[in-house]
């Protein structure tokens, strides 16, 4: 045991160690700057108004997010483990882009995701699928809190 370094450990001197090979024995010196931003966990309304934030971009770009029956699915997961019940508007709503899109079909495949969650897909699917189709997350977020007052 070393009992030279008494210090208490910082993961944050630590990771920004790791690229200095030469000096293994100097503290790395974290500035705010260099520190990663802290995620605290949203509240559940903030939550659904994040995510409705997205669907409307989505919709605005008419973008289908859902048309492969593995999305589909995937997006209802996302939704409900994300938002519970409260997810069906959005689900609905982008789903309705498909033009293999059923209303009493989707609502049972919705019905059936809120039974089966499990929990292996979160919300973070939802944002992902959105991104891949062109939504910045972040500029959506900046957009709504500009619009409103509320922050995240």
């Amino acid at each position: 045991m070393d009992t030279q370094n008494t210090s208490t450990f910082d993961p944050l001197a630590w990771l920004g160690q790791q690229g200095n090979s030469d000096n293994k024995n100097s503290q790395a010196m974290v500035t705010p700057s260099r520190q990663p931003s802290v995620s605290h966990p949203l509240s559940h309304t903030e939550e659904l108004e994040k995510a409705t934030a997205v669907a409307q971009e989505l919709i605005k770009r008419n973008a289908n997010i859902a048309e492969s029956y593995y999305d589909y699915v995937r997006l209802g997961f996302a939704l409900v483990n994300g938002l519970g019940c409260d997810g069906r508007d959005i689900y609905h709503m982008l789903c309705a882009h498909s033009t293999k899109y059923r209303m009493a079909e989707c609502e049972r495949k919705w019905q059936e995701c809120l039974r089966k969650a499990d929990g292996r897909t979160s919300i973070a699917t939802y944002y992902h699928m959105a991104q891949q189709a062109g939504v910045d997350i972040s500029e959506v977020v900046r957009n709504y809190r500009k619009n409103h007052i509320y922050s995240y």
